[in-house]
């Protein structure tokens, strides 16, 4: 009987007695042992027997690695080598937890790193494994690399140029154990910077490079981290809660997650590595999406290592109240794809600083010109970046005694409004009647639009305090390098907040409005239509007082998007989803629906429960859509209510104001940190591809730079 409940909750084992029916207690641990060393699991495609194997594995993975790096950054990184030129020609780079040296073989390749300035690289390969050894030696003598007689651990050939000599050092420890007494140019570690505490990796990186013959005046390092784990693991499809006590698939991966960061020590948060990189004079270059897409089908062996991760890490932690074994069987028989988030971090660190002071120095500037860029909507799918010549002599960029001067620091796309006017789907009418500045303005081409920008006051009008200057302040403006704007109309950031967090309060605000209009008591079963950036931020607030768990209190997410889908589950959904999934999770008592999409709202009306509420979120501009609501609907009692942020809804102005909102999204702001959902960076030199890009679905969050 205890056997057979123990099942229940994913664990096996032998019954133990010396009757006929059972085993001896040495032959049950005999066939444990053996049960344990083979992973524990049997592919379910017919396969032959699943056996873990650490080469075979990283094997596996190198594949799915080489298919996901990103490819800008990796670009970036040969623009900076390309910079280097070392006074005896050798670049040197060290590889923290080299595995199988699939890194060795993209730095020396074709689209490597060699470049005109570089005659010889050395390579330091760190991989503490000792059972990789004899692998990677086998992989570099197929390299055509020759081994030192002297020195088994040194290897020496030619890159496939013909012209760069390579000496390859293979260092059997971790690297924090050791230390080298050169300058080291580039520092890679793939798969590794979020296996370790980012404060204690920051340290350990900072004493390795800060060794021995180190002079203030070298070069910083490059770090370059590929395949940095961003926190989320999804099946696409993923699979709702199911009876006896199933899981959802998002749910049971929160789990694995938890068990990574409690368990094993990881860090699933890559901008806490960056911060603390920052922490010790280092900088961030570039960063982008480098996610994992595992098939079934095709990557078998690493499919079936990660099922064999998922029933070590997820499953003690789904024990005593789910049906882990039931999960377990149902995503084998599903074998649907994993999709792992990732991002490739490249940053410059210079050992011979801890920490970096930046001073502000604002000069208040009288006379000369100003050259303002700023975006112009110019037509349909036409946007471009204009440069406005200004001369403060003549008046352009003169202060009222109420106003500021604001040099931008970032900005954020929005991917409602900003991608109607970008595609040109509105009708004529204010910008926005409740935004000073924009209520005058009326919506036609050619246009200059945003209304989220953060940067530095610079300049102060006689009647604003100048102890302003220098402070970071928000504003609902268009996006341009520089504004010059009344002084009420910028909100002071709070402390501890940053500029990119910062550009998201409109954003926020509008996805607290509309929890705000949901109005979802404790318990109820909630839908979010959309995962774009306002029903990722949704999903985040709702999450905020969530107890969901199968029947009660859930959030039930839909997009099509698999990285929208995992995003979400890093925000807090309990369920990920399909929209064709909708039917199977339902029926749900508050529907919400984000994204744009007339199906969706249909989805949603179909799928609430009678007497349930449906908040339209969407703004569909002046594109006509089609609704069936038949008998069905009319019987139904449900209620549709329109969402919109400008204004307070009538129900509640007894109770809040636009202050209270505003200052409830600052600490939301502080709680949420969204800028973890910025996917891409770029300048306003780069707008048309970022609206294409966000356009098309391929970014979660795109700002720009100044």
């Amino acid at each position: 009987h205890n056997l057979e409940k123990a099942r229940e909750t994913g664990m096996d084992g032998f019954f133990v007695d010396h009757s006929n029916e059972a085993k001896l207690l040495e032959v049950a641990l005999e066939d444990f042992l053996k049960y344990w060393e083979r992973g524990h699991d049997v592919a379910m495609s017919g396969e032959s027997e699943y056996n873990f194997s650490d080469v075979e594995y990283l094997k596996s993975k190198n594949i799915v690695d080489d298919e996901s790096m990103n490819q800008d950054v990796w670009s970036r990184l040969k623009e900076e080598v390309a910079t280097l030129s070392p006074s005896d020609g050798a670049l040197r780079v060290v590889d923290v937890g080299a595995g199988l040296l699939n890194m060795f073989k993209k730095v020396v390749g074709e689209d490597g790193l060699l470049s005109k300035n570089i005659s010889k690289i050395h390579y330091y390969a760190y991989e503490s494994n000792k059972e990789l050894l004899t692998e990677c030696k086998a992989n570099l003598e197929r390299l055509g690399m020759l081994a030192d007689p002297t020195d088994e651990c040194l290897f020496r050939g030619m890159a496939p140029d013909g012209s760069t000599e390579l000496i390859f050092h293979l260092k059997p420890m971790d690297f924090a154990e050791d230390s080298i007494d050169e300058h080291i140019d580039v520092l890679i570690g793939c798969c590794f910077a979020d296996l370790f505490d980012p404060d204690i990796l920051a340290q350990a990186l900072h004493r390795f490079l800060n060794t021995g013959q180190v002079r203030r005046d070298r070069s910083p390092t490059l770090l370059y981290f590929p395949i940095t784990f961003a926190g989320t693991t999804c099946f696409y499809p993923a699979s709702p809660f199911e009876c006896p006590a199933i899981p959802s698939d998002t749910f049971s991966f929160r789990a694995y997650s938890a068990s990574l960061t409690n368990r094993l020590g990881h860090n699933l948060d890559p901008l806490k590595i960056i911060d603390a990189i920052r922490g010790y004079g280092g900088e961030l270059i570039e960063k982008g999406p480098s996610n994992w897409n595992i098939e079934a089908s095709k990557h078998s062996y690493l499919w079936n290592t990660m099922l064999h991760f998922f029933q070590s890490s997820a499953v003690p932690e789904l024990l005593g109240k789910w049906n882990a074994s039931g999960w377990m069987n149902r995503s084998k028989t599903n074998r649907a794809d994993i999709f792992v988030s990732n991002v490739d971090l490249l940053l410059r660190l210079d050992a011979g600083r801890i920490t970096v002071v930046e001073e502000d120095n604002y000069q208040v500037r009288n006379e000369g010109n100003y050259e303002v860029d700023e975006i112009e909507f110019v037509s349909p799918r036409n946007v471009r970046k204009k440069a406005i010549a200004l001369s403060i002599d003549g008046g352009d960029f003169n202060l009222g005694p109420n106003q500021i001067e604001v040099e931008s620091v970032c900005s954020l796309i929005s991917s409602g409004t900003e991608l109607k006017i970008f595609n040109g789907l509105f009708d004529n009418a204010a910008l926005d009647v409740n935004i000073k500045g924009m209520d005058d303005a009326e919506m036609a081409y050619p246009l200059a639009y945003g209304y989220s920008s953060v940067g530095k006051v610079v300049r102060c009008g006689d009647n604003v305090p100048a102890e302003l200057i220098g402070k970071l302040v928000f504003s609902f403006s268009p996006h341009s390098s520089r504004l010059i704007l009344d002084r009420e109309c910028a909100h002071i950031v709070p402390d501890g907040i940053s500029a990119e967090d910062a550009m998201f309060f409109p954003s926020v605000e509008t996805a607290l409005s509309l929890v705000h209009d949901a109005n979802v008591r404790i318990g109820e079963k909630v839908a979010i239509y959309g995962q774009g950036l306002i029903g990722l931020l949704v999903t985040s607030i709702l999450s905020l007082s969530n107890i969901g768990s199968g029947d009660v209190g859930t959030i039930t997410v839909f997009d099509m998007l698999k990285d929208r889908l995992a995003c979400a589950s890093m925000m807090g959904a309990s369920a990920a989803l399909l929209p064709t999934q909708a039917e199977q999770a339902g029926p749900f008592d508050v529907s919400i629906e984000i994204s744009g999409n007339g199906r969706a709202l249909q989805s949603a009306i179909d799928f609430t429960s009678s007497g349930g509420r449906i908040i339209l979120g969407s703004w569909y501009g002046n594109k006509d859509i089609t609704l069936k609501l038949g008998i069905d609907f009319h019987r139904s009692h449900k209620t549709i209510i329109t969402s919109q942020v400008s204004e307070i809804p009538a129900a509640l102005t007894g109770l809040w104001n636009k202050e209270r909102r505003f200052n409830l999204t600052w600490e939301l702001l502080r709680i949420i940190l969204p800028s973890r959902l910025i996917s891409k960076t770029v300048t306003l030199d780069e707008a048309q591809v970022a609206y294409e890009s966000l356009d098309r679905g391929d970014e979660i969050a795109v700002s720009f730079k100044y």
